[in-house]
């Protein structure tokens, strides 16, 4: 009888089947909280991401509108506004526990850089961990750069033999377009004057929007400078009257009688608004170390389609006899004007000519590059003191 309990016992203890059950029961329960937490976590992850992907965005929007010291509220508004943008695209559950939009500068003197930093820290509501962690936090942030570059003018060896007085400025784009504020012009170059400087270099955002103006006054350049008296131009500008153009605006022409800050000038002119008979711009092509550029185009305006332009008329000897008005097909006018308005980031390391005309003759209303022909490039811009040089907006971390 004894015997048979024990061996009754002995065949209990070898039957693992149960045992198995249990262990299978316990690993499940860690397998599942696991399985669990990485859903959760991955889900964070993905929000992470999103967020990731907003304040690079608005780090990049901030820091290139952060062009001067002026535009800094402008700059952090952008930014802000993409953050709320942004936020607004994580789920409806996930709430917003801070937000934070920061401008500022790194280097210092003609080395500087505009910088705005960019945080956002959300909280993830859990599902499988939710009973031991309700939420996760995740934070993302950027800090984008935007250097103060050195801008060059060149005018090569031009000369000028206008009559009239011509003066070239380079000021900011407005941000809404139009002509410029008169605080905005810093002026370049000028034919009243024996020796007008052949390089001028200035400094400015790699994001800013650069743009060129050409003052004209009618025959107002004196004489012992080669300027004349010829009376009235073609479009009939009488010798005094000023005219202005922008090569921001499309034609650069279309506020011919409007001096920055919205002045009228008061020109008897009547120029041409519907065409570019004002200025060609042309991209340089760069082979050890030298700039050079197409010839500049001569007997053409240019109009929206390419279409209806005027082109000057020849007699057999090559001299222009006159114009053909309405005829002709050619390049449009955004062609001929690339880059007119540009930033130095935009330009990657390009140069280009600018071919000005300021319409002033007979036949001369349709010759660009004789009233004023310069190069324009960009270089430098580390704003970080690290010896590195870009020319672009960029993000730092």
């Amino acid at each position: 009888m004894l015997e048979t309990i024990a061996t009754r016992f002995l065949r209990l203890a070898r039957d693992t089947r149960g045992n198995v059950a249990l262990l299978l029961g316990l690993i499940l329960i860690p397998l599942a909280v696991a399985i669990g937490a990485g859903v959760d976590y991955g889900r964070a992850v993905e929000i992470r991401s999103t967020l990731q992907s907003a304040v690079d965005a608005a780090a990049l929007a901030g820091a290139s509108a952060y062009t001067a010291p002026s535009a800094q509220s402008t700059a952090t508004a952008l930014a802000q506004d993409y953050v709320t943008k942004g936020t607004a695209a994580v789920p409806s559950n996930v709430t917003v526990k801070s937000t934070t939009v920061t401008p500022g500068t790194t280097g210092g003197g003609n080395n500087v850089a505009y910088t705005m930093y960019v945080s956002v820290t959300v909280s993830v509501p859990t599902t499988f961990m939710s009973f031991y962690e309700k939420a996760i936090t995740v934070t993302a942030s950027a800090t984008a750069k935007n250097p103060v570059v050195t801008a060059n003018f060149n005018t090569g060896s031009f000369v000028s033999y206008a009559c009239d007085t011509n003066e070239v400025y380079w000021y900011v784009v407005p941000a809404k377009g139009g002509v410029p504020d008169a605080s905005a012009m810093n002026l370049l170059w000028s034919n009243n004057n024996a020796n007008p400087p052949s390089t001028v270099t200035f400094n400015v955002a790699a994001s800013a929007k650069i743009g060129f103006a050409i003052q004209n006054v009618t025959g107002a350049r004196p004489a012992n400078l080669g300027g004349c008296n010829y009376g009235n131009n073609m479009y009939g500008s009488q010798p005094g009257d000023t005219q202005w153009l922008y090569s921001s605006l499309s034609p650069p022409s279309a506020s011919y009688n409007i001096a920055p800050g919205g002045t009228n000038t008061g020109t008897h002119g009547t120029y041409e608004t519907t065409q570019d008979c004002a200025l060609v711009v042309e991209k340089g092509t760069q082979k050890s170390g030298v700039w050079t550029y197409p010839s500049a185009p001569q007997g053409s305006c240019y109009t929206t389609n390419g279409k209806n332009e005027n082109i000057n008329t020849y007699d057999d000897d090559g001299n222009m006899d006159g114009v053909c008005d309405g005829c002709g097909k050619g390049p449009t006018m955004s062609q001929e004007m690339t880059n007119a308005a540009t930033s130095c980031s935009s330009m990657s390391g390009k140069s280009y000519q600018y071919d000005w005309n300021d319409m002033g003759g007979s036949f001369d209303s349709y010759n660009y590059g004789n009233d004023m022909q310069y190069a324009f490039s960009c270089s430098g811009g580390s704003g970080s003191g690290n010896g590195t040089s870009t020319t672009s907006v960029t993000l730092t971390n």
